[in-house]
């Protein structure tokens, strides 16, 4: 058995299996006049924003991300032009670098390095969305989104690919316990976030509660250190083995006509704060916001399957047609030939009909300086809470962004560090209504080393005045058209 692929496996059980393309879309969350967008990410922004009231008509974000693997010198335009063709993917493990190559192959390869991999993806499609902010200080908003995410961190670096690869026959290898977990689920939110005068400046709080629909969902978990050994003739030799996955077939099981079919529910909330400290000028000095998001999970109780390969002895592992493996559709034909292979009956492997995935649950501190009139620059941490294996893992984000800010125009460049390993270059512009950006720039500029790419967008609807709504004659205060 080529031990590549059986890693490779490990990821894409996760990943390939939702069409998955920011994590954190911070040109949508940290602008003055994010409105409800900001909300995503501290649900008592919008307690700041100068606008009575913002709807987001649609808005969406795509991410992937790796430190795994990686395709080399392209960048993402060159891979949409010559991925379209197999011929052009080259395995590109035994290819030097030096050895010259055809402009339109996509090599790939894999990290050699002893750093803790990670696999990630995730999409965030906001919907009808809307704010209403009220001259008593409160503000309320309603938010729909359909939300795609997958991921896998501290995987082991003994389980990367050359590791494995110079390990001789034999020889054993301890893989420490490792998880991934992904799913696909709606979500219909309603936030509230009341705010309060202080000494020098404005106090507020956030809630947002949603309620959520899971359409797909999956994961996998070795709770415990396993040992593995290659043998001549594609074996392996399993030790210790304890595998615990689960997964939804409404696409998986041949015997299921392919659909779109709500398979779980659940609920979550956000919670946060946000606090002001003003000057003499319009505006604040200081903005300082601590949130925790995605508290909560989604139980799948229709069309899941939940199994366990739970090793009695010593097992030789023979070949597995993984080369054979077309996608998505075959998962439940393979899922049986392997518990045909270790436990010795296709359903054995089978020990339940219901699961849980947790939400990628995380905490964020915020903290934004206006340095000059429409002029700031936003510190922003987000920091992954992951309770349980059966959980979605969160990237941990490290951002610092300086941008321009004013009514009808707005910029920001993004330093990004990414699980305290990788850096990026973040951009994003927004006129007057609409807003475009990435997190990861470098995916779409230059060609290099392609790890993943980031793109997110949005189109929205607020008043040319700014201001709280009024419920009498109520007018704000008036914004020029041409004012920047």
């Amino acid at each position: 058995m080529n031990i590549q692929l059986l890693f490779s496996c490990f990821l894409a059980f996760i990943l390939s299996n939702y069409n998955l393309c920011s994590q954190e879309q911070l040109g949508l969350r940290l602008d003055n006049f994010s409105g409800v967008n900001g909300v995503v990410l501290n649900p008592a922004a919008n307690l700041t924003s100068p606008f009575r009231f913002d709807i987001n008509l649609a808005s969406a974000g795509f991410f992937i991300d790796n430190n795994y693997g990686h395709i080399r010198n392209t960048h993402l335009f060159h891979l949409i032009k010559n991925g379209k063709d197999p011929d052009n993917l080259i395995n590109g493990v035994y290819v030097p670098n030096d050895v010259p190559t055809e402009e339109s192959w996509l090599l790939f390869d894999y990290f050699d390095n002893k750093k803790l991999k990670y696999a990630s993806a995730s999409m965030h499609l906001m919907g009808p969305s809307f704010s209403i902010k009220l001259n008593n200080g409160y503000s309320f908003s309603f938010i729909s989104a359909l939300r795609a995410a997958g991921s896998s961190h501290k995987i082991p670096s003994n389980a990367d690919f050359y590791h494995i690869d110079r390990i001789p026959f034999g020889e054993s290898i301890d893989i420490a316990p490792s998880n991934a977990a992904g799913m696909v689920w709606s979500e219909f939110g309603i936030n509230f976030a009341p705010t309060f005068f202080t000494y020098n400046g404005k106090l507020g709080f956030g809630i947002t509660a949603k309620y959520l629909s899971g359409y797909e969902g999956a994961f996998v978990e070795t709770p415990r250190t396993l040992q593995i050994t290659q043998l001549p003739g594609d074996s392996l030799v399993l030790e210790n083995g304890l595998i615990n996955f689960g997964f939804t077939d409404s696409n998986t099981n041949t015997d299921i006509d392919p659909a779109v079919r709500r398979n779980g529910q659940g609920f979550s909330f956000d919670v946060g704060a946000v606090m002001t400290i003003e000057g003499e000028e319009d505006g604040y000095i200081w903005k300082l916001g601590a949130s925790i998001l995605d508290i909560g999970k989604i139980n799948f109780s229709k069309n899941t399957q939940l199994h366990q390969i739970a090793q009695p002895n010593d097992l030789t592992l023979g070949t597995l047609p993984l080369n054979q493996y077309s996608g998505f559709a075959d998962l439940t034909d393979y899922v049986k030939l392997l518990s045909q292979q270790t436990l010795g009956d296709s359903l054995a492997s089978r020990v339940g009909n219901s699961f849980s995935i947790g939400l990628p649950t995380a905490a964020s501190l915020q903290a934004d300086y206006q340095f000059y009139p429409n002029f700031y620059v936003n510190a922003t941490l987000v920091q992954r809470l992951k309770f349980n294996a059966q959980a979605i893992g969160r990237d941990n984000i490290l951002a610092v962004t300086p941008r321009y800010n004013s009514r009808w125009i707005s910029a920001s460049l993004s330093l990004i560090l990414r699980n305290y390993q990788q850096l990026r270059t973040g951009f994003s512009v927004r006129l007057a209504w609409f807003v475009i950006g990435s997190d990861n720039l470098g995916s779409w500029i230059g060609r290099s080393t392609f790890t993943g790419a980031d793109v997110f967008f949005g189109l929205k609807v607020n008043p040319f005045r700014t201001g709280p709504w009024k419920f009498a004659s109520g007018r704000g205060k008036g914004t020029k058209c041409y004012d920047f």
